[in-house]
């Protein structure tokens, strides 16, 4: 059985790298209303404002995780994948 959709709002600090996350439920018309809001309230050069539908918090850590790694994780990332990719 699959969950049901939720939404969460991912508002991402570029100068720190953190990143803020809000459960907003199921109801798609009030996340978009919230992401709006939220979009409108920030300073876009210093804040991304994201809006992801999935079914669980632990599914948009896995598909968005370079809002949720530091710097170090998000360099050894691309190094790998790099390495990964490269002829030999």
């Amino acid at each position: 059985m699959t969950r049901a959709t939720s939404y969460f709002l991912l508002s991402f600090h570029a100068a720190d790298r953190s990143v803020d996350v809000q459960d907003l439920g199921p109801d798609e018309a009030a996340a978009a209303a919230a992401y709006s809001a939220l979009e409108r309230s920030v300073d876009s050069a210093t804040v991304e404002v994201v809006l992801v539908g999935a079914d669980s918090l632990e599914t948009v850590r896995k598909t968005h995780s370079h809002y949720f790694s530091g710097t170090q994780d998000l360099l050894a990332s691309v190094e790998k994948n790099l390495l990964a990719i490269s002829p030999a």
